[in-house]
């Protein structure tokens, strides 16, 4: 398959600040690449929404050409992840903002607004490539799209056209359970069908829905453009899934009552769920050479090992000790320092680099194997 032909469709996971900036870095690697213009459809999650948002919103709410994303808008990223901390801000603006107390997540929108400069609503987003924001819908644990032309999911329904910030959006696709808290829809400010297009009868609704964190469905992004009954999604005809979820690793339960315990438990059930989505990408889209799959915490020997090729080191990613360090990074929305913020950026353009560099050989030599674990 020649890539430059394709319409690319990337699955980007949430992770907090590091799953952005590992995001960030991959798209570096696209971008040098030549395959910006490829890029038909972007499905993200959590912290991957976030760093959509803000490429978006240091381009005129506009998805940069390559040369664009190079030279301007990566540095600027870059300025605005590691100068304006967003977690931080919030803290110290709750407890003098009880408007905000029950609507934590509002106020993540409008620091995003303030300080990211993540600004206008969903019928302000570029038209293509499509931007799909991930949410996961309370009432009926669905995974609840949002885009440009609708939103919603398969059971309440669909709105066309939604006017809605884009700052909340965002932050309902990170507002992680118990930390941040849920983003609250208000149902009949809008119209609902059963399609995605309108064309059937309008549906009731509820007063309101409650959206959490994307990832609680689906942390990947996968099922907007993939699932195993229809395949790849119409829009798309190669995907790339880039995965930095956080490491579950070995952890001492805290104390009896602690919000920590609860995160752990719900890391521990989303990285099951990543993880047969993971083997189910590996087993059927990589081996027809229909996509490609990023982890972060993978060296250059541990890809090849992955895709049962020759191992070996070619010096293009970090050591086993660096990379780790990146894979255990802290699941926040803190700002890291610009030391944290180069050393993930590196892996995440290094990961997709050498993905892409043996994704060109196996293709080639048509030597497939998806026997190995992507834990």
């Amino acid at each position: 398959m020649n890539l430059r032909k394709s319409r690319i469709g990337l699955a980007l996971s949430g992770g907090g600040i590091r799953a952005a900036i590992f995001h960030l870095g991959a798209l570096q690697y696209f971008a040098e690449a030549k395959l910006f213009r490829q890029i038909a459809n972007i499905s993200s999650v959590s912290g991957a929404s976030l760093a959509i948002g803000v490429i978006l919103a240091a381009n005129g709410n506009k998805w940069p050409k390559e040369d664009e994303f190079l030279r301007t808008i990566q540095p600027t990223v870059r300025t605005l992840i590691t100068e304006h901390n967003i977690q931080a801000t919030a803290l110290r603006r709750l407890p003098f903002s009880p408007r905000f107390w029950r609507h934590r997540v509002e106020l993540i929108a409008k620091i995003l607004e303030e300080k990211w400069y993540i600004r206008g609503d969903l019928q302000d987003l570029p038209q293509y490539p499509y931007w799909e924001i991930n949410c996961t819908t309370f009432e009926t644990g669905n995974n609840f799209r949002i885009r440009r032309d609708y939103m919603g999911d398969n059971t309440i329904g669909y709105v066309q056209n939604p006017k809605l910030p884009i700052s909340h959006m965002i932050a309902a696709s990170a507002a992680f359970p118990v930390l941040i808290g849920p983003y609250i829809l208000k149902a009949r400010d809008f119209r609902w069908t059963k399609d995605k297009h309108g064309k059937l009868p309008e549906v009731p609704v509820n007063d309101h829905y409650t959206l959490w964190d994307g990832g609680v469905y689906d942390n990947l992004g996968i099922d907007p453009l993939y699932t195993t009954e229809r395949g790849l999604d119409d829009e798309i005809d190669f995907l790339v899934v880039s995965n930095a979820s956080a490491f579950t690793g070995y952890q001492v339960r805290q104390g009896h009552i602690s919000l920590a315990n609860l995160r752990r438990l719900l890391d521990i059930s989303m990285n099951q769920v990543d993880v047969l989505r993971s083997r189910q990408i590996l087993s059927t889209i990589i081996r027809k050479g229909m996509g490609m799959y990023l982890k972060i915490g993978l060296t250059e020997s541990h890809i090849a090992d992955i895709l049962g090729i020759t191992q070996r080191d070619l010096g293009k990613s970090l050591s086993k000790e660096d990379a780790a360090k990146v894979r255990d990074y802290p699941t926040t929305l803190n700002s890291p320092t610009p030391k944290n913020f180069d050393l993930i950026f590196r892996h995440g353009y290094e990961n997709a680099k050498c993905v892409h560099e043996f994704w060109q050989e196996i293709t080639t030599t048509r030597t497939f194997s998806t026997a190995n674990s992507v834990r």
